[in-house]
């Protein structure tokens, strides 16, 4: 049997004395936010509220930010009441620029920091493809691409101060393929949703010297206003292509979430998880 020669220069393997060296942080420790701030956008329902309630289980301060600020005040009064965590609401369209900035200003002005942001705003039209109507791209565009890039780059100024942040942006199943009409019928979805994972992985490249990781996840079908129509029209034919069978839960997506926001996540950066009940899969 041949006899593996390595390449490198042993004399440059440092030589670790395990018993004194050694250091490794608990799994509490590692997977604790207390005293960080948390943007999430979408924050205060459907798979938004979800994640919002697991940073702040995990200790982090919470900064709800929606369109309906109404909702938004609502949830925030709630969950003050259930943790420990502040919660603070804000109006944001993350398609308007100006409401961008003025989250970012209130944010700075309350926190002093950004920690951890979570993209959950989205947008959907569905039309067939050979009809599909421009207003619709346009919209959907602005929300999933162009108003995650303003959060993404505003966030990753702050945190590159701070030379510390984690971005989780929302992607989809559909990143990855194409689906048949009658099961989903909105081709701009698919490609803004293309656009995220792209543009994740390439944030992730550029800016790990900062201390920034940028992941997203891509949840398959959860119940929530923007699938209400496909599942109960479609329900039963999308289940049939889950190799599960049923649609996500209430909380499937807490602990995807906590993990990519957290400390313990440091050396993960550009990773796309799938929490889909095995859709991709097949």
């Amino acid at each position: 049997m041949a006899k593996y020669i390595s390449t490198v220069d042993q004399a440059e393997i440092p030589k670790v004395n395990f018993q004194e060296d050694f250091f490794m942080r608990s799994v509490h420790e590692l997977l604790s936010l207390k005293g960080q701030v948390a943007i999430v956008t979408g924050g205060a329902a459907g798979i938004g509220l979800q994640m919002s309630y697991a940073l702040g289980e995990a200790g982090a301060n919470l900064v709800l930010a929606s369109r309906k600020i109404e909702r938004c005040e609502e949830v925030a009064q709630k969950m003050s009441g259930q943790l420990k965590a502040e919660v603070f609401p804000v109006q944001c369209d993350v398609a308007r620029e100006e409401d961008v900035d003025n989250l970012f200003r209130s944010v700075m002005k309350k926190f002093g920091r950004v920690d951890i942001l979570v993209n959950n705003s989205g947008a959907t039209w569905g039309a067939p493809s050979l009809e599909f109507p421009m207003d619709g791209w346009r919209k959907v565009m602005e929300t999933n691409v162009t108003g995650l890039w303003m959060m993404c780059q505003r966030a990753g100024k702050i945190m590159a101060s701070q030379n510390y942040g984690r971005i989780i942006n929302l992607a989809s199943i559909v990143s990855f393929v194409g689906t048949m009409p009658e099961q989903m019928d909105s081709v701009v979805y698919t490609a803004s949703k293309a656009a995220v994972a792209g543009l994740t992985k390439d944030l992730a490249a550029k800016w790990a010297r900062h201390n920034i990781t940028v992941n997203a996840l891509a949840p398959g079908w959860f119940p929530s206003k923007m699938t209400d129509w496909s599942i109960r029209e479609k329900g039963n034919a999308i289940k049939k292509s889950i190799p599960m069978q049923r649609f996500g839960g209430d909380d499937e997506l807490k602990t995807a979430v906590l993990f990519l926001a957290s400390p313990g996540a440091s050396y993960c950066t550009g990773v796309i998880l799938n929490v889909d009940g095995g859709w991709i899969s097949v």
